[in-house]
């Protein structure tokens, strides 16, 4: 980008004097750079394999985020630096030269409203302001990210430095290229999937007052594989039902069914009783590197907070036969919010997982309050021994991973991933 940018037109902004040239010649650079941010961005969010699977995607959720405050940056010093340049140059007001780009430069229009749209994407998701809508409409409103970029490139191409020759073809290149791994990842790859396999409901059972578990059969579904403690983004394909979220597999393989776990939290998870079994399903997935390949001991610690046991499910199932123990902690608010009881009861009685119930609400017969210290030590002595996988909210998940680390417990034998920011 910065040999675009100097072997191109802000070559000769910056060897002539005066300040207005400095700032045309800054302002083209971070239009460039703000493209390429872009891209980066879009090459975050395509949800690659190979890059997941070394990058976990909470790490890649954070990053997203902060270079996206770095974006917004860009996106206004772009047009105030080259509206300050030009108008310094031409002996105008910025207001003036601003009206002059929009009346006589090619594109300027396009590129105008794709702004308009960024920073109206970008200042949703400020986490202030996102944590105060439904996830429904902040999603929808992400997605005009994507005609923002539309509307703004024929402006690249025709009033930038890379206009023409080899730098036309490499911007070309490189955005196209970044398009296309996207539009495999996050579009192709998941209605190939559909197409061969045929997702659909089976049925739909409910957990506790407010969680539902939806179970998924399809065409030669054996042939769909994921770790216990994955997820998958989900589209149920009915009215009122087709935003796509992000769901845990909350059971092991069993190559006749997949089953997803979901509280009702929102809009979308309130209708989960109304699905209809044979409703088909997009699943783009599996995703995550929250699994229990990362242990590297024989004994496994399960912590889990609420709905945040769903893939923690799926992994205590797996364990039997595996040779390893596991013992669970698993915290709720009252007994009735316990799910998977007589599973976990059973995977109790057969040795291959021990089950600690811990509620917050004082009741006999159960541990009461929420996990520390004293519980910890009495309960699972020899956690240091362990590895430790954590799921649940982030309160308690900050909260426990501070405990640990306090109590000795090293990174390596630590494992979470947070998907709430």
């Amino acid at each position: 980008v910065i040999s675009l940018w100097f072997t191109g037109s802000s070559h000769y902004y910056l060897t002539t004097a005066g300040d207005g040239n400095l700032l045309i010649a800054i302002g083209r650079l971070t239009g460039l750079l703000l493209e390429f941010t872009i891209l980066f961005q879009l090459i975050l969010i395509a949800r690659i394999s190979p890059i997941e699977k070394v990058f976990p995607y909470d790490r890649m959720n954070k990053l997203h985020r902060w270079i996206g405050y770095s974006l917004l940056g860009l996106l206004l010093a772009h047009p105030i630096l080259l509206s300050i340049g030009y108008s310094t140059v031409n002996g105008t007001t910025p207001l003036t030269q601003t009206a002059s780009f929009l009346a006589e430069w090619e594109d300027v229009w396009n590129a105008f409203i794709g702004t308009i749209l960024f920073l109206y994407a970008s200042i949703l998701s400020i986490p202030v302001i996102r944590k105060k809508l439904r996830y429904e409409l902040w999603h929808g409103t992400h997605l005009l990210m994507y005609l923002a970029i539309a509307l703004s490139f024929g402006h690249q191409i025709s009033s930038g430095d890379v206009t023409r020759g080899g730098a036309l073809k490499y911007w070309l290149a490189l955005n196209f290229s970044v398009f296309g791994v996207l539009l495999f990842f996050r579009f192709i790859k998941p209605v190939t999937k559909f197409l061969d396999i045929s997702f659909r409901v089976s049925k739909v059972i409910k957990e506790t007052a407010d969680t539902h578990s939806v179970y998924l059969t399809g065409r030669s579904i054996e042939r769909f594989h994921f770790a216990p403690g994955q997820f998958a983004n989900i589209s149920f394909l009915q009215k009122g039902m087709w935003s796509i979220h992000p769901f845990s597999f909350s059971q092991e393989e069993n190559g006749e069914t997949l089953r997803f776990t979901m509280k009702e939290l929102g809009d979308h998870t309130k209708q989960l009783g109304t699905l209809r079994p044979g409703t088909h399903v997009l699943i783009d997935g599996p995703h995550g590197y929250f699994t229990l390949e990362r242990a590297m001991r024989k004994k496994i610690l399960l912590i889990a907070g609420g709905i945040g046991v769903t893939p923690l499910r799926a992994m205590a199932g797996a364990l039997e036969g595996s040779g390893k123990s596991a013992t669970l902690l698993y915290g709720v608010r009252t007994v009735a919010d316990i799910a998977f009881r007589s599973e976990f009861d059973a995977l109790n009685e057969r040795g291959v997982c021990a089950v600690h119930y811990i509620v917050s609400t004082p009741t006999e017969g159960y541990e009461s309050g929420y996990l520390d210290q004293e519980k910890l030590l009495r309960l699972v002595p020899d956690f240091p021994e362990r590895d430790i996988f954590i799921c649940g909210p982030a309160p308690m998940m900050d909260a426990t991973i501070a405990l640990l680390r306090k109590l000795g417990v090293t990174q390596d034998h630590l494992h979470f991933e947070k998907f709430s920011m």
